[in-house]
């Protein structure tokens, strides 16, 4: 029956089996990333994590001890500077690692935008044995995890967040695409990895470093690899909201009230109005 959706049906199958597998590694991934070395970097360099640690409040301790469970409590500068230090002089390049003794590290850039991932690289054993003899040092004060790269390239979302903006700068009603398809290598740990797959989409916060460092400083929202804004759903945006001019109705008068049966009250009216007929 009706073979002309034969095709249609079979696309829609297939993007339901998808659906089904990427859904819940979405959440997940939502709920790890950007994973440890990335919080450090952001509290370090003023990110969105910056002055979020709670730990050492007096009413954060005294609530812990009452079993008050206070989720993410952020990170201490202290644990923050040797995991980035660490991250740096394992995976980082020569220029990078003597970047760290010569002079301070600077912010260069700071945006906002899309990306979707295009490669997940675990962490390799000669990582694992470096991690792990940095671990055996600094048991007694922090445990660290060796990180892998997530590559990623810039991804546009066609939502016209930004549709008001000046037509003769933006005739497309958003930014500009200079930045199409430029990548992006971020340090992750590989219990993050673990819950990212190809092609899934970020609507990410970025720091760019001296050095090309990148840290990944916000992951507001991750969306599965075929996340895409339908032309009805674009145009509902868009389209202007309807203004219906009501006039304002006067309220009913209150019904008066002689103390008698409300039954009784209601026969004499109709009576009255039989012999007005009459």
């Amino acid at each position: 029956m009706c073979p002309e959706y034969r095709d249609d049906l079979a696309k829609a199958l297939k993007l339901c089996d998808m659906a089904e597998a990427e859904l819940p590694k979405t959440y997940a991934a939502g709920l790890a990333l950007p994973g440890a070395f990335n919080t450090a970097g952001s509290t370090i360099f003023g990110g969105s994590q910056a002055g979020t640690y709670i730990g050492a409040q007096e009413w954060a301790i005294s609530l812990k001890e009452e079993g008050v469970d206070l989720g993410q409590e952020g990170i201490m500068d202290e644990e923050a500077r040797v995991m980035f230090s660490t991250a740096v002089a394992i995976m980082g390049t020569d220029e990078q690692q003597s970047m760290l003794d010569t002079k301070t590290v600077r912010v260069l850039k700071d945006e906002s935008i899309g990306l979707e991932i295009v490669s997940i690289i675990p962490s390799d054993d000669l990582t694992r044995e470096m991690y792990a003899h940095q671990n055996a040092i600094t048991a007694h004060k922090i445990r660290l995890e060796p990180l892998g790269k997530l590559v990623c390239r810039t991804y546009l979302i066609a939502d016209f967040n930004e549709y008001d903006l000046p037509k003769d700068e933006y005739p497309d009603g958003r930014l500009s695409k200079t930045e199409e398809d430029k990548q992006y290598e971020f340090w992750v740990e590989d219990r993050v990895l673990s819950e990212c797959f190809v092609g899934m989409k970020l609507d990410a916060k970025i720091l760019t470093l001296d050095g090309g460092i990148t840290i990944l400083d916000d992951v507001r929202e991750t969306m599965c690899s075929f996340y895409k804004w339908l032309p009805n759903e674009l145009w509902m945006l868009r389209h202007p909201k309807e203004v219906v001019i009501r006039k304002k109705e006067p309220e009913d008068e209150p019904m008066e009230s002689n103390g008698g049966d409300g039954e009784e009250n209601s026969k004499e009216k109709f009576a009255d109005d039989e012999s007005d007929e009459e």
